[in-house]
């Protein structure tokens, strides 16, 4: 499938440092779902007030938008709208995720705003050489000198083989089937350089050609669902426990299968 490099310029540098969450926008001019609650302008961790060492960094961008996309035969038949569940904590449960794969580490969540998110480290660059990682990477040298850690653990949203990107359901034409799926990235950064230390998809699964054949479709964590489960309101989505219950699934066994690896330290050289 050939794709306009400026779209997808636009569609990779919105989708990791939006005000809304790091969600793909489509070529398209969407339909937009206003949320019914009034969502706050700050991203801020909740509980007690965190002090002391910071060992991990953790900068969530998993958002709170789900994604509903009614695909066409054609790509540009295609139909996305969105809509907000906040209600459902993501960003929540990556820290909590981070946290349990680095335990007796000290770990923080780093807080950002919305307008921090939009604009803050983004880097100008010709379209045809785009890097969505020089972005990410500035995000988190805009952030650091409010929380100094060892090191910062990006999570954002990602795109997978096919349509899908982030968190949503799809519907492919011609009584084709419908997905859940909860797609994303893991970047870790050293504290003081900012270099990239690892990277990698969440996976649920080992990433080989077998599992992606049998298990991933997508190119990413996925669930495939019975069509009447298709939302006939984005709306509909966000008191659905099935919807709900099955995002924070999948992001929960893709992030504790993923985090270990990433978060360890080699052992020190003698």
């Amino acid at each position: 499938m050939t794709i306009n490099v400026f779209a997808v310029v636009a569609m990779v540098s919105y989708a990791l440092l939006s005000p809304t969450g790091g969600q793909v926008q489509p070529a398209s001019k969407p339909e937009l779902v206003k949320p019914a609650v009034k969502r706050p302008t700050a991203v801020a961790p909740r509980g007690p007030a965190e002090s002391g060492p910071c060992q991990i960094g953790v900068i969530p961008i998993a958002g709170d938008l789900f994604m509903v996309e009614k695909f066409g035969p054609l790509t540009f038949l295609d139909k996305y709208t969105r809509t907000s569940v906040t209600a459902w904590a993501l960003d929540d449960l990556v820290v909590s995720r981070v946290r349990a794969a680095a335990p007796g580490s000290s770990i923080r969540r780093i807080p950002y705003t919305r307008e921090e998110l939009k604009s803050g480290g983004r880097q100008k660059q010709n379209p045809f050489f785009y890097r969505a990682a020089a972005d990410v990477r500035g995000f988190v040298q805009f952030l650091a000198p409010k929380v100094r850690c060892d090191r910062y653990v990006v999570v954002h949203r990602h795109g997978g083989t096919q349509r899908e990107y982030g968190i949503g359901i799809s519907q492919y034409p011609y009584n084709g089937p419908v997905h859940l799926f909860a797609m994303m990235y893991i970047r870790v950064y050293d504290g003081q350089t900012f270099e990239l230390i690892k990277e990698a998809p969440a996976m649920m699964t080992e990433d080989t050609y077998i599992e992606r054949v049998m298990h991933n479709p997508l190119g990413g964590p996925s669930t495939k669902l019975d069509r009447a489960m298709f939302p006939e309101k984005p709306t509909d989505a966000v008191n659905n426990p099935v919807l709900r219950d099955g995002v924070r699934t999948m992001l929960t066994k893709s992030l504790d299968k993923t985090l270990p690896a990433l978060l360890q330290r080699p052992p020190p050289s003698r």
